[in-house]
């Protein structure tokens, strides 16, 4: 797995690591997951992955445009 969700505290900390092939929905689900109860107050969540393919960056920006949406904070990873 490429990539990781956990809750540190109240905020959900993301990390991805490229290639991401055939794993962003399953990211997507565990991050809903995550954000339905209780509400993080934050999440660390890197902007940009060094490598992503096109797609990755594409997918990427979904990930976010839907947390922003949310109205949840977002924030570099720590």
């Amino acid at each position: 797995m490429t990539w990781s969700v956990a809750r540190v505290g109240s905020a959900l900390h993301i990390s991805i690591a490229v290639p991401m092939t055939g794993e962003w929905d399953a990211l997507l689900e565990e991050i809903q997951t995550n954000i339905s109860a209780p509400k993080p107050l934050a999440i660390h969540i890197p902007s940009r992955v060094d490598g992503a393919t096109t797609n990755d960056e594409e997918m990427l920006r979904v990930v976010w445009d839907s947390l922003a949406a949310a109205g949840i904070p977002l924030l570099p990873p720590v």
